[in-house]
Parts: C-alpha cells; structure tokens; sequence
C-alpha cells in the first residue's frame, strides 16, 4: 500500500507527511478515465470500508480472481459485493506478522483499497484488512457484480 498504510491506520506512523487522503483522491483522479468500467462502478457506488471476505478463488484456466464481500450501505444494510478480475497475471497475499487491528476473524474488516494503472495494460488492486493482512491483484480486466 502506497497510500493507506497498516501504520498509518494503526496511528503509528511517524512524522507528519501529506494527508493520505487527499493525495489517494488526487491518485484515483489522474487516473480514473485509464480503469476499466467495472473497476471505475466500483469508486463511484460501492463502499468496501469495513466490508468482510467471506470467499475468494483463484480459476487457474480462467485465469480468473473472484471475491464476494459483505458490504454495509449507508443505511447498515448488507449487501453481497463481487469483485471479479480476469486475466490475472499475478495475486499475493502478505501478512505483517507484529501489527494488525482487534476485531473479526480471518481477513479482519476491509480497510482500505488502492488501484494502480500498470505498463502493458494491466491494473493492480492493493487491498489492506484490518488483519495486517495485504492482497495485490494484477489484471486485464475487471467485473463488478452487485
């Protein structure tokens, strides 16, 4: 995560640099007319802060990722999100093994997400849980199912 650090959101980070926030905002805008339709639906409609992974696989032969989520709408109504990347060149998933937040089991809550316009024509999703736990996704494409 370049943005959205696990010492950052633990309040960890020394010094006072630049708000992340808005230097996120200004990132997804330079960049927002270059990302797939799906990944841009995303940004403008779908809050994934403090959503929950409740399932993700890998399709070797598809060369396909997909990710359901429960989602909280404004109204603290779940909704069942899916983030569908094909033509995945690559996915990694790290840990921290000394920080991550209380809360939920497995991934922990989604906290924050970051998406990356690549050389060649691919995309990377960097996604960070409350765990310390962090995925990146490289891809070609991207569906977004609601």
């Amino acid at each position: 995560m370049k943005y959205f650090t696990l010492k950052w959101w633990l309040g960890l980070q020394k010094g006072r640099g630049p708000d992340p926030i808005e230097e996120f905002q200004e990132h997804v805008a330079s960049i927002r007319s270059a990302l797939p339709p799906g990944f841009r639906e995303l940004y403008e409609s779908v809050a994934l802060h403090d959503a929950h992974l409740r399932k993700m696989e890998y399709d070797a032969a598809a060369q396909s990722l997909e990710m359901q989520l429960d989602s909280y709408g404004e109204q603290g109504q779940r909704r069942r999100v899916t983030l569908r990347y094909l033509q995945v060149d690559s996915f990694l998933s790290t840990a921290h093994p000394e920080l991550g937040l209380p809360g939920p089991f497995g991934y922990g809550d989604l906290g924050y997400d970051e998406p990356y316009v690549l050389p060649g024509g691919l995309f990377e999703h960097r996604i960070l849980f409350s765990s310390g736990i962090e995925l990146r996704i490289r891809f070609g494409d991207f569906k977004l199912v609601v």
